[in-house]
């Protein structure tokens, strides 16, 4: 038999997986600066327990148990952990901050070529609203991927309250709304464009909704978004992303992060802030998120939250693209010899320093050193006591 994994899974030799490690590590660190406490949920979660909070936006891989459940593994993290605030936390009141880094797994098309098991870094911030919680969650997500090694990236962030805001104030039926939502979820601008020029679109609403996905930048973007529904008489709506961007720039925090109307997606999902993040050749997002505050409600709970999550493997290719190249994880020292009790005896000791130690039972320890790339080697007999070698001497 010829082994072999599933389509869309892949197996991490182990210079890659340290990489991953070392990543983690340093995005994990950043979230805990922050407050963030480290959670863990099932791989497998109650479909039905799932959806019954409209958060499952990717296609569930679903099995059943022995008691006859249907059951997936969990396309993402933030409704098993809205599911886990709502009946393991019911008693507490909260806020929650947590961090995870967590598999998920999404059914793909064949043809799509797509991985189906994805690892994914992010916070959950649980019962904070208001313009501090968005600054919060996005001064994160810049952190977090500035703490990855990457340089060159884009935070994009705007607000679904401008598009319902549009959407309701058009005065269309429920199947014109729909549509809107459609064609704005799949970025098909053209059927956006036909929807806003159809009769009975209220005046001003339809030009709006041509103008909004071309409203980008920085400051100057929520101003003209608010000039723009000013002359709706809706002046109000855009403020707290307005005010959201005053507090990122008072920090430093827009070198990174830029305004755009275009990507607001998962309407069903987001409630109001919603954020991307992209990097330079990269041709689908590193990562998203923003704030949906209805989710808990359907658990019975409820509490606003927001948060974001970006995978790992897409970060690690980003880096490779902007020159971090892989790099091979070596011991710091291989030691061996005669002696097995003194060759154990100083590892321990050099690991107790400090020190990646691997101990080889092969008879010549300067050629095994030089095949697992080690720049420093020793030798140890019971008679001759110790011998140094590589480019360190002692």
């Amino acid at each position: 038999m010829l082994p072999q994994t599933p389509r869309g899974f892949r197996d991490v030799l182990p210079d890659e997986a340290a990489w991953r490690a070392s990543i983690n590590d340093d995005v994990q660190d950043c979230f805990a600066s922050w407050g963030y406490m480290p959670i863990e949920t099932p791989a497998l979660e109650v479909l039905e327990t799932m959806e019954a909070a409209g958060g499952v936006t990717a296609k569930p891989i679903s099995l059943f148990d022995s008691d006859g459940r249907v059951l997936a593994l969990r396309p993402d993290v933030t409704v098993p952990i809205a599911r886990l605030v709502a009946s393991r936390l019911s008693s507490e009141e909260g806020p929650f901050r947590f961090r995870y880094k967590e598999t998920v797994f999404r059914e793909e098309e064949n043809l799509r070529a797509q991985a189906r098991e994805v690892t994914q870094l992010g916070i959950e911030s649980i019962g904070l609203v208001g313009i501090e919680a968005d600054a919060e969650v996005i001064s994160i997500f810049v952190e977090a991927l500035a703490a990855c090694g990457l340089r060159d990236f884009t935070v994009v962030i705007c607000s679904v309250d401008v598009l319902h805001a549009l959407i309701a104030g058009a005065c269309m039926d429920g199947g014109w709304e729909r549509a809107v939502l459609s064609a704005y979820h799949t970025s098909n601008f053209v059927e956006l464009e036909e929807l806003s020029r159809a009769e009975g679109v209220a005046d001003g609403f339809g030009e709006a909704l041509r103008e909004l996905p071309h409203l980008r930048g920085g400051r100057e973007a929520i101003e003209g978004c608010r000039a723009m529904m000013g002359e709706l008489g809706c002046p109000q709506v855009p403020i707290s992303l307005l005010e959201t961007w005053d507090i990122l720039e008072a920090c430093d925090v827009t070198e990174h992060v830029v305004v755009d109307f275009s990507i607001l997606t998962s309407f069903d999902y987001y409630t109001g802030l919603v954020i991307e993040a992209y990097a330079p050749g990269s041709g689908t997002a590193l990562g998203s998120g923003g704030r949906y505050d209805t989710m808990l409600a359907s658990y019975g709970r409820d509490l606003p939250a927001a948060g974001f999550a970006f995978s790992l493997e897409r970060v690690m290719q980003a880096l490779a693209e902007q020159g971090e190249l892989l790099r091979k994880r070596t011991p710091d020292v291989v030691v061996g010899g005669s002696d097995s009790a003194s060759v154990f005896r100083l590892a321990a000791e050099l690991r107790a320093e400090g020190a990646k130690v691997c101990i080889t039972a092969e008879e010549d320890v300067a050629a095994e050193a030089m095949r697992l790339g080690s720049r420093r080697w020793c030798t140890v007999d019971a008679g001759t006591g110790r011998s140094w070698g590589g480019q360190t001497d002692e």
